[in-house]
């Protein structure tokens, strides 16, 4: 074997890490998790930036969405607009199948 074919020999046995995760995932049962874990990172630019600054999306549960909101206000514009968002989630997650939204008032530190 020349010294250069070692680097581009590629063994029929061998895989790349991002070819085996995916399917390492699934066997666990965590695959759906890590995508939600995607969607929840994805929220400031599926809801725009603004009103990403006054609400978040906390967890997604069987096709519940999780939002807070900082005040009512913002939970209405929520509400007025989840057609749209959920629209765009599905767009970009079509694997996930979004049944409705669940809004609750942010919680300021300390406050249980």
């Amino acid at each position: 074997m020349k010294t250069g074919d070692k680097k581009t020999r590629k063994d029929k046995h061998s895989a790349s890490v991002r070819e085996i995760l995916p399917a390492v995932f699934k066997s666990l049962g965590i695959d759906g998790r890590l995508k939600e874990g995607q969607l929840v990172r994805e929220w400031p630019s599926i809801v725009g930036k603004e009103l990403a600054k006054r609400s978040g999306l906390r967890d997604v549960r069987d096709g519940i969405l999780f939002i807070e909101a900082e005040n009512s206000t913002w939970m209405q514009e929520i509400k007025f607009l989840q057609k749209r968002i959920i629209g765009r989630i599905k767009k970009r997650f079509p694997e996930f199948e979004i049944k409705g939204v669940r809004l609750f008032l942010k919680r300021e530190k300390g406050e249980e």
